[in-house]
């Protein structure tokens, strides 16, 4: 079983440290009406600054681990997604808490008797 972190959580359900690096992104969504006028100026019509996506991955879990990472999934839409952003101190431990859905996530099965599960990924996005 693989050690869990308060750092990244689902609805206040801390979850197992990734294997890889997570990635923390944010990001603007722009409205159809931005881009470049007849002068080649580009205009930007901002809808929301800053929206969330995270990219784990864990490059082997077993049983157990799989299924509790997916059973936070299971039956939601939506969910409260915690994860660290960057702060003035040493240690990453601000975090932030906001309405997330899974966009994607899977796992290739490496060992069917035994349960091993390998390069699970989650992507979760900012509703």
């Amino acid at each position: 079983m693989l050690k869990r972190t308060s750092l990244l959580q689902i609805d206040s359900h801390s979850l197992p440290v990734p294997t890889g690096s997570p990635t923390i992104k944010f990001s603007d969504v722009e409205s159809s009406d931005s881009g470049a006028d007849e002068m080649g100026v580009y205009h930007r019509e901002v809808l929301r600054y800053g929206v969330l996506t995270a990219s784990l991955e864990y490059s082997y879990l077993d049983n157990a681990d799989c299924s509790y990472l997916l059973g936070l999934l299971q039956n939601k839409t939506t969910f409260q997604f915690t994860c660290p952003v960057a702060s003035d101190s040493t240690d990453v431990t601000q975090t932030i808490t906001r309405t997330c859905y899974c966009s994607n996530y899977g796992a290739a099965l490496q060992r069917l008797k035994a349960g091993v599960w390998r390069d699970m990924d989650l992507e979760i996005k900012e509703c």
